[in-house]
This record gives C-alpha cells, sequence and structure tokens, in this order.
C-alpha cells in the first residue's frame, strides 16, 4: 500500500503533494512560500488569478527542478525563469524525469489555454489533478492506467459543483478521489456513493498535511 503527504492550502485547488521526498506544488496561490518549500515540481494548470501567482512562482522557482505550465502561463514566467527549469505544456505533451511522468490532458474551463494534469511517481502512485474542468469524456483515456487518487473541483469555477465533481471521477474511476476548489463536500460524497461505489472519499482539512493511504 502507497502513502502520499497531501497538504491543501486554500480555499481553491492548492496542494503540496509529497510521495518518498518527491514534492509536486499544484497552482500555488494564497500561501506562503515557506509552507511549500521543499519542493521539487510546480505545475500550473492556468492563468486565472487563483492558480496563477507571477510573484510566488518566480519565488518557488528557485527551489523546484522543474516548473510545468500552460503556454498563457509560462509566456509570463519565462523571463524570470531559467530556460532548462521551464516547460510550457500543450494537451497530450509529457514530461518525464527519474521521478515522475507528467501527461497533460485538455481542461473544459474558459480560460486561455487550461491543462489539467495526469501525474505518475514512477513506480508509484498515480495521480489526477482536474484544476477547474467540467467533466470531459476524454479523461477516460487515464482510467486504464489505473488512477490512484483524482483531486476534482466541487465549486466556485464556472459550472462546477458537486454533481459535475462526481461525473468526472465516475470517468476517471479513481481508488481515492478528494474534493477541491469548493465546500460541499458531503453532497460530493453522496453522489460518488451512488455513481461509484467503489470510489472512497476523503475530505481534506485544510492547511494541515495529511498522510493518504492508496
Amino acid at each position: 500500500m502507497e502513502k502520499v503527504k497531501i497538504l491543501w492550502f486554500n480555499e481553491y485547488s492548492g496542494l503540496r503533494i509529497v510521495h518518498k521526498s518527491v514534492a509536486i506544488v499544484f497552482d500555488p496561490y494564497q500561501v506562503l512560500s515557506a509552507k511549500l518549500i521543499p519542493l521539487n515540481y510546480i505545475l500550473i494548470s492556468h492563468e486565472h488569478f487563483d492558480h496563477f501567482d507571477l510573484t510566488l512562482d518566480v519565488e518557488l522557482s528557485k527551489y523546484a527542478q522543474m516548473i510545468l505550465a500552460d503556454f498563457e502561463s509560462g509566456s509570463r514566467l519565462k523571463k524570470y525563469v531559467q530556460k532548462d527549469r521551464l516547460k510550457m505544456m500543450k494537451p497530450g505533451d509529457v514530461y518525464k524525469d527519474k521521478n515522475v511522468s507528467v501527461t497533460a490532458l485538455r481542461s473544459n474551463h474558459p480560460a486561455v489555454n487550461p491543462l489539467t494534469y495526469f501525474v505518475e511517481y514512477l513506480g508509484g502512485p498515480k495521480i489526477f489533478y482536474a484544476s477547474d474542468s467540467l467533466p470531459l469524456l476524454e479523461f477516460s483515456s487515464i482510467a486504464e492506467y489505473g488512477v490512484d487518487v483524482a483531486f476534482v473541483p466541487i465549486g466556485i469555477a464556472p459550472g462546477s459543483s458537486p454533481r459535475t465533481g462526481s461525473e468526472i471521477v465516475q470517468i476517471v474511476k479513481p481508488k481515492v478521489a478528494i474534493p477541491v476548489h469548493g465546500t460541499r463536500f458531503e453532497e460530493f460524497n453522496s453522489l460518488v456513493k451512488v455513481r461509484s461505489p467503489n470510489v472512497s472519499v476523503k475530505i481534506l482539512p485544510r492547511d494541515v498535511e495529511v498522510e493518504v493511504e492508496i
């Protein structure tokens, strides 16, 4: 059984995930940089203010070995970050090194070129980060790989709700579903129990790192 440490650090989709000392930070915003260090990777899904904070990303880039970003966010970052430590991603692109494999997928969200991410710790857990996306049937392409944890939005973003979050879970079929970007957790939990009874729902406390077994 694998274990991951997860910190949900804001009311949106800001996450720090650690497996065997390899730390990935998703969409840092509304958090002190010291809370996210040490880190290895920063993944940015799109340019909206609650997912992309240029000042914070530049500060965190001093500690990260690689930043992966959508093209709009990446274009704003590139004059501040060394070229070999920034990769701008589009749907279908893959980044891989000795620690992780990261595949960018499309996002159904009104931004310039938003992304979702499928992350595999090599030899470890597989994670789907849905950012602000509404359901897309093409997410089924990663279900066959065996998603361990899916982070799905359940509010705030346009059209997002516990229902749409539960629909993403139904498509992706993770072992564990974790709702973020919203507050209607119990409604989400109830819907997942009906739609995907084999999926375990984990509701995270905010600003507290927790260990999750998968």
